[in-house]
């Protein structure tokens, strides 16, 4: 029951795009600029060690999740200033190195400052430690221009550490246009 309640969740997760100076003509301005299709498959790995990705129909402790979401620009007109943010709910630790393609992700924990990975904080007495990936909650892209008709895809990959009521119960996929 819990690992199904977890696929629900995960189902749900909200992934968020945002652009700016998006220019789209009076025909288009009713339909969405960007299209986002997000697809969540479990990894796992055959009798030879060759990874596979399969439905994550339920999952359970250690398994990995694979996240890929495609942004597809459905005008006529390039998309400008396009980021794609990706939630990391609780229960799930962010894989280290996974973000793709890697040159334009950064990442946040809970405090949401973004940096590239590995994360750092500062203690009181001044020095630094890395932040544990189990505390990563947020995977964004700078994905820049999108000409028109083009699409961009991007990966992230999150292993299943606990089940969690707070969970986000989110639905919608957000855009908006600055």
């Amino acid at each position: 029951m819990k690992s199904r309640l977890l696929v629900a969740v995960l189902c749900m997760l909200a992934v968020q795009v945002s652009f700016a100076e998006a220019p789209v003509s009076a025909a288009t301005a009713s339909q969405q600029a960007v299209t986002v299709n997000l697809i969540q498959n479990k990894v796992i790995k055959d009798e030879k060690g060759i990874e596979k990705r399969i439905e994550a129909s339920s999952v359970k402790p250690n398994d990995v999740i694979e996240y890929r979401v495609t942004y597809k620009n459905v005008t006529d007109k390039p998309v400008k200033g396009l980021i794609a943010n990706l939630p990391i709910p609780d229960g799930l630790a962010y894989q280290a190195s996974s973000a793709k393609p890697s040159r334009n992700a950064v990442v946040a924990a809970e405090d949401a400052q973004y940096s590239r990975e590995p994360l750092a904080k500062k203690l009181p007495n001044g020095t630094t430690e890395l932040v544990p990936y189990t505390e990563y909650r947020h995977v964004r892209w700078d994905l820049g221009t999108l000409a028109p008709g083009a699409s961009v895809e991007v990966v992230a990959r999150a292993k299943v550490e606990a089940f969690s009521a707070k969970a986000p119960a989110l639905a919608a996929v957000k855009s908006t246009a600055k």
